[in-house]
This record gives structure tokens, sequence and C-alpha cells, in this order.
């Protein structure tokens, strides 16, 4: 039980890493848009900004936290739990960056959490 649960706490951590580097890499792209034009000088600002690089961080330490918790849980059981960045991701860029979340997104967003609560409870 005590593995499962600490597998679980990756998976969590898994999605918390993948929220932030979406999140962050979307905040650095406005910033590095607004200033430039070309496309070489916004990818060299992109990719020497270290916002952007704690994001790629934040991805490499994802894919270990990823391979830690599959290698104790059942991948029909982890991976439905991935769907949830589908849901963290637009309700971050809409607090943190005032994106809109129009009422049917909303509604899918919600069907995925259900659809994620359903398929780990009858695990």
């Amino acid at each position: 039980m005590a593995a499962k649960m600490g597998s679980t706490l990756l998976l969590f951590a898994v999605l918390a890493l993948t929220v932030y580097g979406q999140l962050i890499f979307k905040a650095r792209a406005l910033s590095h848009s607004a200033a430039t034009s070309n496309k070489l000088e916004y990818l060299m600002a992109m990719f020497s900004d270290a916002g952007v690089l704690s994001g790629l961080a934040a991805a490499a330490l994802a894919a270990v936290a990823w391979v830690l918790a599959i290698e104790r849980l059942e991948i029909g059981y982890a991976y439905p739990f991935m769907a949830l960045s589908f849901v963290l991701v637009p309700l971050g860029a809409k607090l943190l960056l005032a994106e809109p979340l129009p009422p049917m997104q909303i509604l899918g967003m919600a069907l995925i959490v259900v659809g994620v609560t359903v398929s780990a409870l009858v695990r």
C-alpha cells in the first residue's frame, strides 16, 4: 500500500512538473514574442531564457518521476491521470495568464475529471 501511495505521489509530481513547464513556456513565449518578430531571434531568446530552461528541466524531472511511477503501477491505472494536464494547464492559464475559459471547455474539463475518477475507482 505504501509503495502504491508513493507511486501515486510520483504521478502528481509528473502532473505538477508538466503543468509548470507548459505555463512557464507560454509566459516566456508571450514575453519574447512581443520583443521580436524574427523567428530565429525568438527561438534563441527562448532557449537561453532561465524560465524556459527551468521548464525543460521540469520536463526531464517529470520523465524521471513517470518512469519511477510506472515501474510500480499498472499503466492502465497511471496513464489516465495524465489527462488531468488537459484540465490543470487551462485552469493555470486562466488564473496566471488571464486566458479565456469558455463554458464548453469547462464542461469538457469536467468530463475529463469524471473519466479519470471513474478509471481510478475501478482499479
